[in-house]
């Protein structure tokens, strides 16, 4: 009888670890949930600041000739 309780109880030790296993995941599965719509608001910012700075410099190259002689005339 001895390796018959030493099994069900190796049998309740597993139980209870992929109980625990399977709490781990649930809680990692919410993170990477978590951390894709973060990763998601970054990236919308990352394209954001991207196009201003593409606007930005557009902005500050200098002025081709035909444009400011246009800019001249009253």
């Amino acid at each position: 009888m001895e390796p018959l309780a030493a099994t069900a109880e190796e049998l309740v030790r597993m139980r209870q670890r992929a109980r625990e296993v399977e709490d781990v995941l649930k809680e990692t599965e919410a993170e990477e949930v978590r951390i894709g719509a973060e990763l998601a608001k970054v990236e919308a910012q990352a394209g954001y600041y991207e196009s201003l700075a593409g606007d930005m410099k557009r902005d500050l190259q200098p002025p081709k000739l035909a444009g400011l002689i246009r800019s001249l005339r009253w």
